[in-house]
C-alpha cells in the first residue's frame, strides 16, 4: 500500500538562485537551501511566495545538504561548500553553532535523532561524527579515496554507512571506529537509504563512462549486492532516495516520476511502481526527502 502524497508548491522568484536540498518536519514546516549559500525556511502550504520565506543567512557558498535535526523539528542542521556546519534554531536569522573540522566542502549529512548524534561527509574523503554540544569531532573515519557523496545512519544509530566517488560503501562501527562492512559497486555512489529494518541498503550510483545511473540493494549480514536495476540514462539522473518508514519501500526521484521500491519483491518487474507527475511544465524532480510521518517533499524545475 503506498502512502498518501501531499503536494505544495513553493517557487523561488529569484531566477540566478536554485534550490539545491530540502527538508520537512512533521509540523510541515520546509526548509531549503539554495546554491548562493542562503537558506529559507516556511510552512508548508500552497501558493507560498519566496518573499514569505524566512532566510537563514551564513553560508558563503552553496548548500549541500540540510536536514531537522531533532523529532519537533525545532533545529535544523546544514552543510555547505564552505565547508562549514550549522547548527540553526528553527525560524532564527543566525545559527547558534558553527561546527568547522572539514578541510573542505562538506557535501552531506546525517542525523540520528535518539543517539543526539550526526555526522557529515566531505571533499576531503573524511566522515566525522559529533554531538551538537562540542565543537571537536567525536570520531574521524578515513578509508575512503575520494568524495564522500553520502551518509546514512543505521535505525540502530550503532552503524554509518557512507558513500564515496571511489566506489566503496562502507558501514563503519561508531564505537570502535571501524569498518564492519564493505561493499564494492563498479560506479560512484551517490546516495545511500536504509530499509527501516536495517537488513539492507538502497545505494543509487552513477556510472560516468557509461553516463547512465543503477539501483543497488545491498544485504547488510551477507555483504551481497542482491538486486539491481541498471543501465538509467543519465538524463534522467537519479538524485536521492529516501525511505517509507516502518515499510521496507523506498522512494526514488526519477525524472518526473517517483519510483516506488518495495524490498520484499526482488523481481523487477513487479518490485518498481512509478508514480508520475502530469504537469507538462514540470521538467525533473531533482530532489525527494521524507519525514517519519511519510509526508514526501521534492523540488523541481
Amino acid at each position: 500500500m503506498l502512502p498518501n502524497i501531499a503536494i505544495h508548491q513553493l517557487i523561488n522568484q529569484n531566477v540566478n538562485e536554485w534550490f539545491t536540498c530540502a527538508d520537512i518536519n512533521s509540523k510541515q514546516e520546509i526548509v531549503c537551501g539554495t546554491d548562493q549559500g542562503i537558506i529559507y525556511q516556511t510552512q508548508s502550504s500552497t501558493n507560498e511566495n519566496s518573499s514569505n520565506y524566512k532566510q537563514l543567512i551564513g553560508h558563503t557558498k552553496l548548500i549541500s545538504d540540510l536536514c531537522y535535526y531533532d523529532p519537533n523539528g525545532c533545529y535544523i542542521l546544514s552543510c555547505s561548500a564552505d565547508a562549514d556546519i550549522r547548527l540553526w534554531r528553527s525560524f532564527s536569522s543566525n545559527a547558534i553553532t558553527i561546527y568547522r573540522s572539514h578541510l573542505s566542502p562538506v557535501w552531506c549529512l546525517s542525523a540520528h535523532f535518539k543517539s543526539d548524534r550526526f555526522a557529515s561527509g566531505s571533499m576531503d574523503q573524511s566522515v566525522r561524527l559529533w554531538t551538537p554540544d562540542r565543537l571537536d569531532t567525536l570520531r574521524t573515519f578515513i578509508y575512503h579515496t575520494d568524495d564522500i557523496n553520502s551518509i546514512a545512519f543505521h535505525p540502530n544509530g550503532k552503524y554509518l554507512a557512507s558513500g564515496s566517488n571511489d566506489g566503496l560503501i562502507i558501514l563503519w562501527a561508531l564505537e570502535q571506529a571501524q569498518p564492519a562492512r564493505i561493499f564494492k559497486s563498479s560506479s560512484n555512489v551517490e546516495h545511500l537509504t536504509f530499509t527501516s529494518d536495517g537488513n539492507h541498503l538502497v545505494s543509487i550510483n552513477h556510472n560516468h563512462e557509461q553516463k547512465s545511473d543503477s539501483i543497488s540493494m545491498w544485504d547488510i549480514r551477507s555483504v551481497n549486492e542482491i538486486y539491481v536495476v541498471q543501465n538509467i540514462p543519465s538524463h534522467r539522473r537519479l538524485l536521492k532516495s529516501c525511505q517509507i518508514q516502518n515499510t521496507n519501500k523506498c522512494v526514488i526521484g526519477f525524472n518526473k516520476s517517483l519510483l516506488f521500491f518495495d524490498i520484499n519483491n526482488q523481481q523487477e518487474t513487479n518490485s518498481l511502481f512509478r508514480s508520475e507527475f502530469s504537469n507538462a511544465d514540470i521538467k525533473r524532480l531533482i530532489h525527494i526527502s521524507s519525514n517519519e510521518s511519510n509526508k514526501l517533499i521534492g523540488i523541481i524545475e
